[in-house]
């Protein structure tokens, strides 16, 4: 995933992301999980998808369409139980994020020294 930001094993963005996850989530901007996260690409309703660090290579082959797309900043972020906590489930892969501002801050959030889609930037 050349274009997408890649997340160390943990810490203040990690957690900082999550956060915002979790505000998408209470506020209706969040769409969890894989089938889910497909269908809302699909209908281009998604600003940004965060991924979880430890999705087994079938996830990721099932999302390469959407996290391959220019118009949507992919971030690696947590683990599969940390991005579920921060969802209100035991677990999952992906979340996808609606609101084009909190999709944006995500990815200012993890940018750092790492590399976000062209697309993520803010203009």
């Amino acid at each position: 995933m050349p274009d997408s930001v890649q997340t160390g094993a943990g810490g203040s963005a990690d957690r900082r992301v999550l956060q915002l996850i979790g505000l998408a989530r209470r506020a209706g901007h969040a769409v969890v999980g894989t089938d889910a996260v497909r269908v809302a690409g699909r209908r281009g309703e998604l600003s940004a998808v965060v991924l979880a660090g430890d999705a087994t290579e079938n996830a990721r082959k099932r999302l390469s369409g959407l996290l391959s797309d220019p118009d949507v900043s992919t971030v690696t972020c947590g683990t599969r139980a940390a991005l579920g906590r921060a969802v209100g489930r035991s677990e999952t892969v992906v979340v996808g994020i609606r609101d084009r501002g909190l999709g944006l801050r995500i990815a200012v959030v993890q940018q750092g020294s790492r590399t976000v889609n062209a697309s993520s930037e803010p203009a």
